[in-house]
């Protein structure tokens, strides 16, 4: 029988997930607006279309996570993994990214726009998606792997390349 982790909000919700522990958990289709998840292990989790509106995810495991379809916007993830995750089709806008590894991760089709990817690690990422020229790239690090939607030079936004 599985323990119940409880996961708590800003808006003093609680949501409580049968699981032995979050990393590898199906979390998909949850309501987790303003969730406090700061410093959790969520490595390989299933987060499909999950809404993570205004979610706390700073320095964050969720490499390998399935992030698709999810619902992120406003959600803070400094310092996050997402290495390898799938993030396709997610909705991403006006959320904050910065210093966070996007590392083979696949964001194609993700509405990315007025999104904070200050000083993130985008080597290997599928960054075709929308929104992406609105964003915010200052010091990111691209390698000759990222893929970049047609006619976007990285160089303009300030990307910097290994």
């Amino acid at each position: 029988m599985a323990k119940l982790v409880t996961i708590r909000c800003e808006t003093g919700a609680e949501i409580q997930v049968e699981v032995e522990v979050l990393a590898g958990a199906d979390l998909s289709g949850l309501d987790l607006h303003r969730a406090l998840l700061e410093g959790c292990d969520l490595q390989g989790c299933r987060l499909l279309g999950a809404r993570l509106r205004s979610a706390r995810l700073d320095h964050a495991n969720l490499s390998k996570a399935d992030l698709r379809e999810a619902s992120m916007p406003a959600c803070t993830a400094e310092n996050t993994d997402f290495s390898g995750a799938d993030l396709r089709g997610a909705f991403m806008r006006s959320a904050v990214f910065s210093g966070a590894n996007f590392a083979r991760a696949d964001l194609g089709g993700a509405s990315i726009g007025r999104a904070d990817l200050r000083r993130a690690v985008l080597t290997g990422a599928n960054l075709q998606c929308d929104g992406l020229a609105d964003a915010q790239l200052e010091g990111a690090v691209a390698d000759a792997n990222t893929r970049w939607p047609d006619g976007f030079n990285p160089a303009d936004h300030g990307v910097r390349f290994e």
